[in-house]
């Protein structure tokens, strides 16, 4: 028996157009000599479509039965085997290893290395659309077989132009040796050979990265306060303040309403955040609606009689920032929901009595409600901040 796992270096999520670093290794668990003819591994994302709202007229790179049946054949690698959908793209395979030999208790690692590229569409879990990732390492054992590992990864996309595609770097696929009586992890393991310039290639990489974090931070963090007065048919309901309209995932989003010099009375409102998901033209089945909105948090508060009030809606670290497809647009905004009276529904009733004044509420107030939306910015933050709010695992394993 032959132990196959899988390690992600930097855990499951990443950037476009970063390098993906991921150790495979192989352990033979048995008593008696084991071979292996080969292993490769490639990366590929799916997309699944809604066919009552979305219209497909290019099915060149849809999955068919045949294609899924000729994939389980014994000697072909299909990395797409068993998948629905379509799919969007997929990596050159490459190949870790060609006929070896593992003695009982040995294990041989290799090092995969995989830049996804820039103008692929970022993961996301939509009501008609989603893009899947996945990262497939294919093994067979002689005369058996190909048996697929599988490893869910999110891909998140940046703001255009923040990281130059010209960035990134290739590496090739290295090997790693591994005694057997070590206990296989990173800091116990040796490169068989490594360019002199490797570590230079590393240290660039890792000066890529920063920067993208820095320049996201920069974009978030720029406070410029905004007033927006909102009125109604029947006068002004209230002026909300917001600090800024950029937000990381993870943040909160404070905003400020102000009722002091109002004159319509606000008995309560609504704040939710949402996504909207467009399909473009082309792709709109006759019978389906041109968008799709998705409430990921809200806050409601009573505010009648009250001069402030302000509002705390947290970004969810699992949802997808905005980005934009061949075949879609997602957006993000804040959806107000004012619920309004007039000035004499809600005078509270005086009772006079030998104790003195009391007020009294009104038991019925007659209300309409006013909405409006207001656009916001959604970002990426840190990778590993993100798959914190995931449950996708860094390591997988299979025996064959």
């Amino acid at each position: 028996m032959i132990e196959i796992s899988a390690k992600l270096f930097r855990g499951s999520v990443y950037f476009i157009n970063e390098q993906l670093k991921c150790l495979v290794s192989y352990r033979n668990t048995g008593d008696t000599v084991e071979r292996l003819a080969w292993s490769g591994a490639q990366i590929h994302c799916h997309s699944a479509m809604d066919e009552t709202k979305v219209s497909i007229q290019n099915k060149k790179n849809k999955i068919s039965e045949e294609e899924i049946a000729f994939s389980s054949k014994e000697t072909s690698f299909h990395p797409c085997k068993g998948e629905k959908g379509n799919l969007v793209f997929s990596t050159n395979t490459k190949i870790l290893f060609c006929d070896i030999t593992l003695n009982p208790n040995e294990c041989r690692t290799f090092l995969y290395e995989e830049n996804i590229p820039s103008d692929c569409p970022p993961s996301y879990y939509g009501s008609w659309v989603k893009y899947m990732y996945k990262l497939t390492i294919g093994t067979q054992r002689v005369n058996c077989v190909i048996q697929l590992l599988r490893m869910p990864l999110r891909v998140i996309t940046l703001v255009p132009d923040i990281w130059d595609p010209s960035d990134g770097i290739d590496g090739p696929v290295q090997e790693v040796v591994a005694s057997p009586s070590s206990s296989n992890h990173v800091n116990d393991i040796q490169p068989v050979a490594s360019s002199p310039s490797q570590s230079s290639i590393d240290h660039i990489r890792e000066t890529n990265l920063d920067l993208v974090l820095h320049q996201l931070d920069c974009l978030t963090g720029k406070r410029s306060l905004s007033s927006f007065v909102i009125t109604g048919q029947s006068g002004k309901i209230a002026r909300f303040y917001l600090l800024k309209n950029t937000f990381k995932l993870g943040e909160d989003i404070i905003g400020l309403f102000d009722f002091s010099d109002s004159t319509v009375p606000c008995v309560q409102f609504s704040v939710a955040l949402q996504s909207e998901e467009t399909l473009k033209e082309e792709f709109r089945t006759k019978s389906s609606k041109s968008s799709n909105v998705t409430t990921h948090s809200k806050y409601h508060d009573f505010c009648l009689h009250m001069n402030n009030a302000q509002i705390i809606l947290p970004v969810p670290l699992t949802v997808t920032p905005a980005f934009e497809t061949n075949l879609m647009i997602l957006t993000w905004r804040l959806h107000f929901e004012f619920v309004n009276s007039k000035a004499e529904e809600v005078e509270p009733l005086k009772i006079m009595d030998s104790h003195g004044v009391m007020e009294q509420g009104t038991a019925e107030v007659k209300v309409q409600t006013m909405v409006w939306d207001l656009p916001i910015n959604v970002l990426p933050t840190h990778p590993l901040q993100i798959g914190r709010g995931l449950s996708m695992p860094a390591t997988m394993s299979i025996v064959v």
